[in-house]
């Protein structure tokens, strides 16, 4: 049986908003279609996939990433032109950043990848400079795209050094505190039992970052997250583990580029 393959710039979801800047293709969309009704597919282009819910799963992993487990929100994932994969959420509804372009000719674009890092800064970004996008901002959307594609098609995104064993649980715990007011890198290394100086200094060889910029990042993707629900801000921001809604709103604009506001209107 052929495997269907989507036209560039087409994805399982409805486009809620989208922009064009020299060559790539910015959408924030919403998935329509559950789980068992995505197909494996392909796209006639390279695309990026920022999942702005949880439930992602995807071809795209890494060695940090157990192959059996659902992104949540804020994964960041690369596809190569002609890749088959049938990526999806789990439920219908999950929103999601989309960047579409045509790689240049020639250039090594490997395969899936679960990408970390500066290119997830540029990826939460994006998601703000299409939401404020007016005429003339082309040049900034292609910026934060070259960020994006300049990942994937020249460097590695992993050090070649094995992570420890309690590395790979980093992440995930970094997930589990971050709503959690007052985390601080201290609790967490308490809780991997390691000392601070080393989680921080082997968590951003492996992962590009510092743990510090990981709490926050996990902190805006989980009220990013629930936004989508509807409920009051100032009650978002207690869940999300911020100490007020004044502070959730600095943090969300630093790492989105907009106010959670302007965010939840995005998508209704």
């Amino acid at each position: 049986m052929s495997r269907r393959s989507l036209a560039p710039g087409e994805f399982f979801g409805e486009r809620s908003r989208g922009v064009l800047a020299h060559g790539y293709r910015i959408d924030l969309r919403i998935a329509t279609l559950p789980a068992e009704q995505v197909q494996t597919h392909s796209h006639e282009d390279a695309h990026f996939v920022l999942a702005l819910d949880g439930g992602y799963r995807s071809l795209a992993h890494d060695p940090m990433t157990p192959r059996d487990r659902a992104f949540g929100p804020g994964a960041l994932v690369w596809n190569p032109a002609g890749v088959e994969h049938r990526d999806c959420f789990d439920v219908v509804g999950g929103r999601f950043l989309a960047v579409s372009f045509t790689p240049p000719a020639g250039g090594a674009q490997g395969g899936p990848l679960r990408l970390r890092g500066r290119p997830e800064v540029a990826a939460r970004r994006l998601v703000g400079a299409a939401a404020r996008f007016a005429p003339g901002d082309e040049l900034i959307l292609q910026g934060l795209a070259l960020d994006l594609s300049g990942a994937v098609l020249s460097a590695e995104e992993l050090d070649e050094d094995p992570a420890p064993e309690w590395m790979w649980r980093a992440r995930e715990v970094i997930g589990d505190l971050a709503t959690r007011p007052g985390t601080e890198v201290r609790g967490v290394a308490a809780e991997l039992g390691v000392h601070p100086v080393s989680l921080a200094r082997r968590y951003r060889r492996h992962y590009r970052q510092s743990p510090t910029a990981a709490i926050r990042q996990a902190r805006a993707d989980r009220a990013a997250s629930l936004m989508a629900r509807g409920a009051d801000l100032a009650a978002l921001a207690d869940e999300a583990g911020y100490a007020d809604q004044s502070h959730m709103t600095r943090e969300f604009v630093a790492i989105y580029g907009l106010t959670p506001g302007r965010y939840r209107a995005l998508f209704r």
